[in-house]
Order: C-alpha cells, then sequence, then structure tokens
C-alpha cells in the first residue's frame, strides 16, 4: 500500500506580483504547495494559520522588510528551525550578513535563477528534515537517561549474594532481588554468551581483579525477545586492599547496535537491493585487480543498464520501480553465481552501480577467455517480464563492459572503459552488448572533424537556412518566418544545429555565420514582402556570443539598409539566459537595436532566471514560450498554470506572447482560449526551405478569423 505524502508547504513574501506569480508556478511545478504574502506583516499572519516547511522572503518590501520578518520568526519556538531563504538584490555583503544575523537559513541574489532555487530549496529541506532527526535523536536519548534506564548490580563476594535494582529487575525482567545462584542469569543467556559468561563469572570468584570492566551480552527478554546489554563494572576492596565486591550497571543497547550494524551495512550495500553499494564495490574491484597482477587471467567490468527504466516508475509507480530493481539484483547474483562455481573463474562481485545501472566484475582464470559469454547471460535474466506491484513489466537493457589489459591496469581507467563502452551501446539500441575498443572515442573524433569542417563549410555551401512560420493565433494566418541555421555534412549528413553551433562559438566562428545568416534572411524576407507580404516579420536568432560583440549594431544597420527592408520587419530573438548575464551591456545593445527600429524577442522564456520584473527594464517586444511548457499542456495541470501565468503577465506588460512547439490541436485551442499571439510548431509546419515556404505562403487559407486550425504540414 502506498503511504500518502503531503505536499510540503512554502510561505513566499515578495511585494513584487509579477515575481510572485512566476514563482508560484515554478515551486507549484516542483510538487511544494505555495502561500504568498505581500509583505513581512502578512506573512506573519499566515505562518500563524499554515503550518510552512519552509519560507522564501525578499528583503526590500513595504510595512515589514525581510529582515524585521526574519527575526520576527525566529521568535517563535516552532520556527527555531524552520528554513528561510533570503532574496536579495542589494549589493555588498552587508544585506547578506544581516540576512544571516537576523536567522535566516540562506540566501540567493535577485534576479532569481528558478533552476537553482528550486535545488537550493530542495537541499534546505533535505539539511531540514537530518537536523530535525538528529534532534529528535538526542531527545530519545535524553528521556532515556531520564527514566533510568540503567540498571544498577551489586555482587557481594564474601556473602555470595547477587544484588539488582529495581530498575534493572524491570529491564532484564528478573522477579527478585536477591538471586543466590548465578545460574538463573545463565539461564536467561543465549547460548553463544552463556560460555563467557560463565569465565567472568569464575573470574569473579577465583580473581576478582581480572574481572572485565566493561562487556557485553545478551539476554532473552521476556516478550521481548533476544536483547544486547552492556554491561560495566568496578572493583571494591576493604582497607587491606582485598576484593570484597563488584559493583557496576547494566544497559539495554540493542537499539544502538541494531543502528551500528546496520551503518556499518549501509557503508558497504544499497540499502533497496543488498547488493555492494559503488563504494565497496570499487574497494572489491580494487582487490580484483592486484590479485590479476599476481595471477594473470582477465578481469572484465561489465556495466548493465535497465532501459528506460524512467517510465516503469512514471507508469506503474515507485513501488513498482523498487521491486523491479531488487528482482533485477536477485536474477543477476543467481546468474552470476553459477559462474562462480565454474573452475574458469577466479571471483566475481557485483553492485548497484547507479540508479538503475548494475556493476558486475569478473576474474577469469585463462587470458585466452575474454568473459564474452557473461554479458549474453547477464542480458538474457531480463527477458523473463517481472511481476512487480500487480504490473507485469518487460525490461531490456543494454550492456558495456572492458578488459584489464597490459595498457590498463588501474581502476579508474577500467571504470572510465566501461562506461564509454555503455554509453556506446545505449547508442545502438535496446538489448546491445558492447565491448570498449579504442575506436569509441567516436564522440572526441566526431569533435575534431566537425571543428575542422566548420572552417570550410560556408565557402562550400553547406550551410543553409530553413524557415518555419509564425501563425496569428486569433487569424490563423501565418505573420512571420523564424530562420533556422542548418549543416548538412557532406559525409556526416545533416548535422545538429545542437551538436555544431557551441563549436562555432568556441572557435570564434559565429560572428561570421551569425552575419552571413542575418544577410541571407534579410533577402529572402525582401523577396516575399515584394511578393506582396508587406507585414511579414522574419526572426533571426542572436547567440550570446554574437550579441556581446560591439560590433553587432553597425553591421545590423548595415544589412538592413543594402536589403532595403524596414526595421520594424525584422525581430532578433535572444535566450532568456543571455540576456541576463550581464543586466548592463544587455540594456545598452538593446536600446540601440530599438531606437534602430527592430523588434526584439526573448526566446525560450522559463528555463532561465524568469524575472519579469528585471524583463521590464528591457526594450522588449515578444516573448517566446519554450516548448518544455508546451509538450504536456493537455496532460499536466502545473504546465497548464504556468502558461496561462506567463501569458497573462506578458500581456500585462503589453509584449506579444508566441508559443513554440505545438504539435497538437489540442495545445493550440487551449493557448488560443488563454489569448496567445502566435503559433509556431509541427502542428503547422516543420522548418522548410525558402522555396517551400513561398509555396506555403500561396496556398495558405489567408480568410481572417478563419475557425479550423490546419493539419501539420
Amino acid at each position: 500500500m502506498e503511504v500518502y505524502k503531503k505536499a510540503q508547504t512554502v510561505l513566499l513574501a515578495d511585494d513584487d506580483p509579477t515575481l510572485r506569480m512566476v514563482a508560484a508556478a515554478h515551486l507549484r511545478k516542483e510538487g511544494y504547495e505555495v502561500v504568498t504574502a505581500e509583505n513581512g506583516h502578512r506573512l506573519l499572519e499566515l505562518l500563524v494559520e499554515y503550518e510552512a516547511d519552509l519560507i522564501v522572503l525578499d528583503v526590500d518590501m513595504p510595512t515589514m522588510n525581510g529582515f524585521e520578518a526574519c527575526k520576527r520568526i525566529r521568535e517563535f519556538e516552532s520556527c527555531k528551525n524552520l528554513p528561510i531563504l533570503m532574496m536579495t538584490g542589494l549589493e555588498g555583503n552587508s544585506s547578506i550578513e544581516e540576512a544571516y544575523r537576523v536567522g535566516a537559513t540562506d540566501f540567493i541574489a535577485k534576479p532569481v535563477n528558478w533552476t537553482l532555487l528550486k535545488q537550493r530549496l530542495k537541499f534546505m529541506l533535505r539539511a531540514t528534515t537530518a537536523i530535525k532527526e538528529l534532534s529528535d535523536s538526542e531527545a530519545r536519548l535524553a528521556k532515556a537517561q531520564d527514566i533510568a534506564k540503567l540498571g544498577y548490580w551489586h555482587w557481594d563476594l564474601k556473602r555470595k549474594v547477587l544484588t539488582l535494582s529495581q530498575q534493572l529487575q524491570e529491564l532484564i525482567k528478573f522477579p527478585s532481588t536477591q538471586i543466590d545462584s548465578v545460574d538463573h542469569i545463565l539461564d536467561a543467556v543465549v547460548s553463544k554468551d552463556r560460555e563467557h559468561l560463565r569465565q567472568v563469572i569464575s573470574l569473579a570468584q577465583t580473581l576478582p581483579t581480572s574481572f572485565p570492566t566493561d562487556f557485553f551480552m545478551r539476554i532473552l527478554v521476556c516478550q521481548q525477545g533476544k536483547r544486547t546489554m552492556h554491561v560495566q563494572s568496578s572493583l571494591e576492596c576493604d582497607l587491606h586492599g582485598e576484593a570484597i565486591a563488584i559493583h557496576g550497571t547494566v544497559q539495554d543497547v540493542t537499539e544502538r547496535v541494531n543502528a551500528e550494524e546496520r551503518i556499518s551495512f549501509l557503508s558497504h550495500f544499497d540499502r533497496k537491493t543488498h547488493l555492494q553499494n559503488r563504494e565497496s564495490f570499487a574497494r572489491s574491484l580494487d582487490g580484483m585487480i592486484r590479485l590479476y597482477q599476481g595471477l594473470g587471467g582477465v578481469v572484465t567490468l561489465v556495466l548493465l543498464d535497465i532501459n528506460r527504466f524512467g517510465r516503469i516508475n512514471d507508469i506503474f509507480g515507485h513501488t513498482a520501480g523498487d521491486q523491479v530493481l531488487i528482482e533485477v539484483a536477485s536474477r543477476l547474483k543467481h546468474c552470476l553465481g553459477t559462474f562462480s562455481k565454474s573452475d574458469k573463474y577466479v571471483g566475481t562481485e557485483i553492485c548497484r552501480w547507479g540508479s538503475d545501472i548494475y556493476g558486475v566484475a569478473v576474474h577469469a582464470k585463462r587470458s585466452s577467455d575474454q568473459s564474452g559469454e557473461i554479458p549474453v547471460a547477464l542480458l538474457a535474466t531480463l527477458v523473463e517480464p517481472i511481476s512487480a506491484n500487480g504490473h507485469e513489466v518487460s525490461l531490456t537493457g543494454c550492456i558495456g563492459y572492458a578488459h584489464v589489459s597490459d595498457r590498463v591496469e588501474d581502476t579508474d581507467t577500467l571504470v572510465r572503459n566501461a562506461e564509454t563502452a555503455l554509453r556506446h551501446a545505449k547508442r545502438q539500441g535496446r538489448n546491445s552488448a558492447h565491448c570498449y575498443h579504442s575506436g569509441m572515442s567516436q564522440a572526441s573524433e566526431r569533435r575534431v572533424l566537425l571543428e575542422g569542417d566548420l572552417q570550410k563549410a560556408l565557402e562550400e555551401n553547406q550551410l543553409y537556412l530553413h524557415y518555419q512560420p509564425r501563425i496569428h493565433a486569433a487569424k490563423n494566418i501565418i505573420v512571420g518566418a523564424e530562420a533556422l541555421l542548418r549543416w548538412q555534412h557532406p559525409t556526416l549528413g545533416l548535422v545538429s544545429p545542437v551538436e555544431f553551433i557551441p563549436l562555432l562559438e568556441e572557435m570564434g566562428l559565429i560572428h561570421n555565420i551569425g552575419a552571413w545568416v542575418f544577410r541571407e534572411a534579410c533577402k529572402q524576407l525582401k523577396i516575399w514582402q515584394d511578393m506582396g507580404h508587406h507585414e511579414f516579420v522574419m526572426s533571426v536568432n542572436l547567440s550570446a556570443v554574437q550579441f556581446r560583440d560591439v560590433r553587432l549594431a553597425q553591421e545590423v544597420r548595415d544589412v538592413i539598409q543594402n536589403a532595403g527592408i524596414q526595421p520594424s520587419t525584422l525581430e532578433v530573438e535572444l535566450t532568456e539566459t543571455s540576456i541576463m548575464e550581464d543586466v548592463s551591456q544587455t540594456q545598452a545593445t538593446l536600446m540601440v537595436l530599438k531606437e534602430m527600429g527592430l523588434r526584439i524577442a526573448v526566446d525560450d522564456f522559463g528555463t532561465g532566471y524568469s524575472s519579469l520584473s528585471y524583463l521590464r527594464s528591457f526594450p522588449l517586444d515578444t516573448l517566446k514560450v519554450d516548448r518544455a511548457f508546451i509538450r504536456d499542456l493537455t496532460t499536466n495541470d502545473e504546465d497548464k498554470s504556468l502558461a496561462t501565468a506567463i501569458i497573462a503577465m506578458a500581456q500585462s506588460l503589453n509584449l506579444r506572447v508566441v508559443a513554440e512547439g505545438i504539435e497538437l490541436q489540442e495545445q493550440a485551442s487551449f493557448l488560443l482560449e488563454k489569448s496567445c499571439d502566435e503559433f509556431q510548431g509541427f502542428l503547422f509546419s516543420k522548418p522548410i526551405s525558402a522555396e517551400a515556404f513561398t509555396e506555403l505562403l500561396t496556398s495558405w487559407p489567408n480568410k481572417p478569423n478563419h475557425t479550423a486550425l490546419p493539419s501539420r504540414a
């Protein structure tokens, strides 16, 4: 049965309504319950109403600022350890020092990087939970001492009488305050410890000075089973130095011993599968390699990854996912056990390498045996479906493995090679097993190849532009296009911009290539405008490297003049992250472009800082909502809320909203209902050549207020 876990509550205080709305949307997407306040005074009122798990608090607020609110919060006994994150746009160390002085747990600077904020909140909550658990443990220990879990005993060596305190009787359930025979105690001690206790008792009677002062014994306590007792003692002598008595304490330390055993287990083994953890496995692998260096043979490291394991958690739940991991571990252990019994192998080890990855190490006796049969056998263990939480789950996996050789005799290199082989296997598809070889450094070789060929790609006309239409949401007409750079490599085929544009930036070629893109896009824009599409707008992406180039503004001005287009029909797109890198420089450059008459758009909005309050200071025209918020729009309520919030806030700033990545008519219908201005995505057309785009322009249904959205082009 799955236990319902209450969402953690975040109280958020900031006087900026825009920031509150965006922050709340982001945090709710992460699963938090969010309650907002406009100042510190209102926050204190909400703190009485809600049981907060965490507080996010702006420094600069009216009525009561963040410093004063934080100080007041810490005055509540229940809030002594409540994590408080302060947001500050103030410069200098003084505001940070003041935040910590009044009791803040941590701080974050504005503009807020939401990805960083979400991670910081997770770690704060995790740390607070750990502190609370530690505090509870200490409280339990104090209570145990309070109620005297220590029992006292006294052994009169002269009269041969053993006396137990009332507390000790209750602790070990002995009925009498005086015991004439130690047999009663021996009967309660577990058999494995009984002989040791006999020797201790014999020492007390024959040689008291050798009686151990500190030892453990396990006894059977009525209705409690086996308990571990910690016995401490001291010798009592008369005036002549002769031993007359031994007295001491007994404490039930069962919980502590169990905890220590548990800690010891967790330091070496995975809690879920009970396999070795990675650290323990690494030590075992080191030992195996040292043994190989003496005996020879071959040592192989095998890494097995379960394909698309995340989907099991998503579809069937984490309980089912855990059961799958446990069952796979059991199957792998059984499979490996059959090899361990063979004379061909010196030893085998297995571990849980990562979340859904298992590691297997094998030392075969013969150097000619490269242990290729083991990867095949391990993959075969996944063939049979697994029953998990009432569902039947079918699995596939990928394996990468590497051998110790004359050139590879250290653990780090062996691990690196096996991981490289695993990445290669995953690229090849499911149920594949690949042994590492030097040719697998394809990524590095490909990178070197691309770097060399990029130098001549423009000269040899390998680079070209495709155009993706932008659709007026209400009128269903094409109002513009985004120019997108493509590279058709002569031998590698189509290379993704995600792969080659970062290389252009690193190599310093982005400026020349970017200038060419600008010229080509503006030439094409002029052609379409001359065809009668006078209000048609062309969007061109700028990288952060281009944007920081002092030559940008003049070159853009020259291109516009040479092309003979109106600046108002040209829109430059910058990513949200690049805009926020250097605020003062960004404002200056954008103002120059704006004065020239260009439109300014923020691309991929919502994936970076998401600070609309800061975006107010920039001369923007358009906000392009990132496809990440559109993808699950029809099925994810959080994405619906976030998209709705972004559209509403953009409209409040008089910004035009373009939704990217629309693939389903349901997505378009929802966004149209929320008054999104423009659409872009495969539902309307993929990026296409200029010739194909011209045909699309002439054939598109240009009737105003056309009700039916077109199918994917």
